[in-house]
């Protein structure tokens, strides 16, 4: 900002703040503030969801320089664990969840099915890690949607895990990849590391990622 003259004209500031005024301000912010946020971009933005995809991935949060982590044996294990649903169609999240890892996606997933509810979808996509009785379950009998869901091996249990082979679509399952390239953009454009030195600020910056992901593709798509 100090070498353009043109952004400070028209934020008519006479005085720059001190490049520590967002990083206070991320500090301060809430979680229900970065919520609140990602629902007024999707209201500004309406989606008719016909199909929803559910995954997760992993973001590193060490911020030492990995040089000098490798070489002195100290490299971090824990990372955070993102996970996300997202509108196929237009590639927006819908919803998302942090949580300090390794923990398995299927710890979100349940949660984030009934947050689906609200959009009403048709299909709700996901891979092998989700076959489960309880996540069919929640998505056929709690949200009204069909599952698509590849099984792990062949069912032997399970009312809905025995009947997902009559309604799985081979075509409706490929656009799972959709949720897949979220995640390759955000980390691609958004970096996928995180720099804060607490846990709590690291699964902030976490979500505030995936929103900041919204903006940039809802200028891209509407």
């Amino acid at each position: 900002m100090e070498v353009s003259d043109k952004i400070t004209k028209f934020l008519k500031l006479t005085k720059l703040p001190h490049y520590t005024t967002i990083q206070k301000f991320f500090v301060r912010m809430s979680d229900t503030k970065i919520k609140d946020l990602n629902k007024l971009i999707l209201l500004m933005h309406p989606i008719n969801c016909e199909l929803a995809a559910i995954d997760g991935t992993g973001r590193t949060s060490d911020y030492a320089d990995h040089y000098y982590a490798k070489i002195r044996g100290k490299c971090r294990k824990s990372y955070i664990k993102n996970h996300i649903a997202i509108d196929v169609d237009t590639r927006m999240i819908l919803n998302y969840a942090a949580k300090k890892g390794p923990k398995s996606d299927t710890q979100f997933v349940i949660a984030s099915i009934r947050q689906l509810k609200t959009y009403k979808p048709h299909y709700i996509l996901a891979d092998r890690a989700y076959d489960t009785e309880p996540i069919r379950k929640c998505i056929n009998e709690e949200v009204g949607a069909f599952d698509q869901i590849s099984l792990k091996t062949r069912a032997k249990t399970g009312h809905y895990r025995l009947n997902s082979a009559t309604i799985f679509w081979h075509d409706v399952y490929a656009r799972r990849m959709n949720v897949e390239s979220v995640i390759y953009v955000i980390k691609r454009r958004f970096n996928g590391g995180n720099y804060s030195r607490s846990t709590t600020l690291q699964n902030k910056e976490t979500k505030l990622k995936d929103v900041l992901y919204n903006i940039y593709r809802g200028i891209q798509v509407f």
